[in-house]
């Protein structure tokens, strides 16, 4: 079991609450998850036991079980001198970056994008003095731009979509931003569609397959149980997002890399679907320590095959792309020393 007797044993004589959450996927048992509350963070920073705090995203979403996941690895292969994971859920992405720079996380995981917005400082953050401490650990899978349309809309291409009624997702999502990013550069659809609406993944889903809308944007990894509802309601197609314009676009901009939704995994969609996207990534700080990073780092390339079991979005999780596209803050001194060792 996850959360073992010593691992009790610790919580119990720093004396701080915990959760221990059980998160299922499709049903599916994938991890125990020990868990800090916000209130806790501080008291569980001051105790006397080494333990790091992994922030994630909201309990029910996908980053929460995935920093689970990690920490799952991490406590089950632990030895007496190694630090304990736990996780902390958060509400969203800059809030997980501000808690990061402030010292009451000290790892979190991020889209690509987010990454670079904070290391250089974007404008539009609330804090936007840049975070040069910030530092990369990995990247853990990618989350792909998805423009999906019913399959009787007689759209078959990204020009298709003008005139046409989208959704492009709620504001600060992934998706919206790619799909904001695409339009901006793809001439063809800065005339524009003939209806545009900011709905929830739940509500664009609806409204698509009831013919209210010709298209919703999504960005998620596969598997994913979004995606999954979707095809299982109505017959959907995703559009390829290819082209001389996307391929500058990824150029332009480090944070996105070429990526694919995979076939043969939702109904209707038999073959690979070529796209662009974001990569969820671990980053730190530059003054955690050491051995925590090297620990992660180490742990993760020594059972890569565990690490996939632990959650569907790892399924094609691999060492090879651990630093690959997506890492716009310079690595971490101990996972450079890390690969120049191996």
């Amino acid at each position: 079991m996850f959360i073992s007797e010593p691992v009790k044993e610790v919580f119990s004589n720093m004396c701080i609450s915990y959760k221990l959450i059980i998160i299922t996927f499709y049903g599916i048992l994938t991890a125990f998850v020990v868990v800090v509350s916000d209130a806790t963070l501080n008291k569980t920073k001051g105790a006397e036991e080494e333990v790091f705090i992994i922030g994630s995203g909201k309990a029910s979403g996908i980053y929460f079980p995935v920093a689970g996941a990690i920490c799952q690895l991490l406590n089950l292969k632990r030895e007496k001198t190694d630090p304990l994971c736990v996780v902390s859920p958060n509400i969203n992405t800059e809030t997980r970056l501000d808690a990061l720079r402030k010292k009451r996380l000290d790892f979190a995981i991020v889209q690509s994008d987010w990454q670079y917005w904070s290391f250089n400082g974007a404008r539009f953050l609330i804090n936007s003095e840049p975070f040069t401490s910030l530092a990369s650990v990995t990247n853990l899978y990618t989350e792909p731009l998805v423009i999906a349309v019913r399959q009787k809309s007689g759209i078959r291409k990204l020009s298709d979509l003008k005139g046409r009624r989208i959704s492009l997702g709620a504001k600060e999502t992934a998706g919206r931003s790619m799909m904001e990013a695409l339009i901006s550069v793809y001439t063809v659809l800065i005339p524009g569609f003939s209806e545009v609406k900011e709905l929830s993944i739940t509500q664009q889903t609806a409204l698509l397959c009831d013919n209210d809308i010709d298209s919703a944007v999504y960005a998620v990894g596969s598997p994913s149980a979004t995606l999954s509802t979707l095809t299982s309601k109505c017959l959907v197609s995703f559009l390829p997002v290819v082209g001389p314009t996307v391929d500058q676009l990824v150029k332009d901009n480090s944070y996105y890399k070429k990526a694919y939704i995979p076939g043969g995994i939702y109904r209707g969609i038999d073959k690979d679907i070529p796209t662009f996207g974001v990569s969820s990534t671990l980053v730190t700080r530059l003054d955690v320590s050491d051995k925590i990073v090297s620990n992660i780092i180490n742990k993760i390339n020594q059972n890569v095959e565990f690490f996939r079991s632990l959650h569907p979005a790892l399924n094609w999780f691999e060492s090879k792309q651990m630093l690959d596209d997506g890492l716009s803050a310079p690595l971490h001194p101990a996972v450079k020393s890390y690969y120049l060792n191996k």
